[in-house]
């Protein structure tokens, strides 16, 4: 009689081991977002294709990509880490684009008051992420990114997250500090780099964008030419040349200037007259072919985004405000991953958009084989005019008069859904 009792209590000894060891390995909850559809009825506005994100200034614009990407509800849709940039520094926001990518892992968030304030709601978005830490860098969790004061490093720290300082005296260097950095944490370097005027920073925005997407390296050049920090960059590639794509019209980077370019690589300009332009050559742009060794260690190059067809996914933003179209770099680098279209400083659609939207504009098919693009439009520097005007080229086409009824219902149906909708 004793025996199965003790075979009971073994086996109910076992069933509560095994129930305790499967309950600590779910992974931890978090709280879900503050935010109904009546809270968030100034931050999401729908059309049938594309859905505008904004809010009241450029420290909540960046705080709405964040919550768009990372739910932060458990560890799988945590970031690896927050990117911390100043308010007031371009140039260093777009190099640090490319540490928002893997290993990292990271959304862009704005320190303000010339780097010494951690405004509120970056605070409040730090706290609700809870980034779980980049395993590759001693899960570092914050990464403050140029000339931030110690103030705002203590004050993050305060909340109990790791942080590593990245800084430099100017943009031009930080460019070669963060290039080592990523180096090391890669035990490489990118052989592609992007060179980008810094006098001429509307053009590199599609640039910071795919950065965000891949991670690959990032300089910059003068109007007096190839700085020295730059070409250090591009030495380090050695005994690979690197394949060097500068985003900038010859009126912004001269001929003499490619040709210094040339001496450590292949060099190639990004067509396009004005940023507008760049963006939209760049979105169709693929460049493909052989980059490292030739037998052992071989690594073909594909640069670019190369769309021609429809079923895509676009960020559409104003280029007058470098804040609101910096830190959506996030949402290339996950989520729909889109790529970058630039308005007219009015807000307007520009030509060279309206003719490559027609390209890739989604033909009717077979309801089961369907392709669709979709827009994310950022900030509120694009007037719902233009936001309709988009969907109108982002949906489906209108089928013909020689199409059946029920071709004609869908095309009814569409039609109804192009009209603003606000949740």
């Amino acid at each position: 009689m004793i025996k199965p009792l003790y075979t009971l209590f073994a086996v109910a000894a076992l069933a509560v081991i095994f129930i305790s060891g499967y309950v600590l390995l779910w992974e931890p909850q978090g709280e879900p977002l503050d935010i109904s559809t009546a809270q968030n009825e100034n931050l999401l506005e729908l059309t049938g294709s594309t859905a505008r994100l904004s809010a009241e200034d450029h420290i909540q614009t960046a705080t709405v990509y964040s919550q768009t990407i990372y739910a932060a509800a458990q560890d799988k849709d945590r970031p690896g880490a927050v990117v911390l940039v100043r308010d007031d520094d371009p140039a260093t926001a777009i190099a640090t684009t490319r540490l928002q990518h893997m290993p990292v892992n990271a959304p862009m968030l704005f320190v303000t008051g010339n780097g010494t304030v951690l405004p509120e709601e970056t605070r409040k978005e730090l706290e609700r992420l809870g980034p779980e830490g980049v395993m590759m860098d001693n899960n570092v969790q914050v990464y403050i990114v140029g000339d931030i004061d110690r103030s705002v490093v203590d004050e993050v720290e305060k909340l109990k997250l790791k942080t590593r300082t990245i800084r430099a005296s100017n943009p031009i260097e930080f460019t070669e500090v963060l290039d080592e950095y990523i180096a090391v944490l890669e035990s490489d370097h990118r052989q592609i780099v992007f060179v980008a005027s810094i006098d001429a920073l509307e053009y590199a925005y599609p640039a910071a964008s795919w950065n965000a997407h891949m991670g690959d390296g990032f300089a910059y050049v003068t109007p007096d030419g190839v700085p020295e920090e730059t070409r250090r960059i591009l030495e380090k590639r050695w005994p690979y040349y690197p394949y060097i794509y500068v985003f900038a019209p010859s009126s912004v980077v001269d001929n003499e200037t490619m040709a210094e370019l040339s001496q450590y690589g292949h060099v190639q300009r990004i067509p396009g007259s004005t940023p507008q332009e760049m963006a939209v050559r760049w979105a169709g742009y693929k460049d493909s072919g052989h980059m490292t060794s030739w037998l052992v260690g071989y690594k073909s190059r594909s640069v670019g985004w190369g769309y021609a067809e429809p079923g895509h996914n676009l960020l559409l933003a104003n280029p007058e405000d470098w804040r609101t179209v910096v830190p959506s770099g996030v949402l290339s680098h996950m989520g729909k991953h889109g790529f970058l279209i630039l308005t007219e400083p009015g807000g307007e659609l520009p030509d060279a958009a309206r003719s490559y939207l027609q390209v890739i504009k989604p033909e009717p098919t077979y309801p089961s084989q369907q392709v669709f693009n979709f827009a994310w439009v950022l900030g509120r520097d694009i007037n719902n005019e233009t936001v309709r005007e988009l969907d109108e080229l982002l949906r489906v086409s209108s089928p013909s008069t020689r199409n059946n009824n029920s071709l004609t219902g869908m095309e009814n149906e569409t039609d109804n859904s192009a009209g603003m909708v606000v949740i």
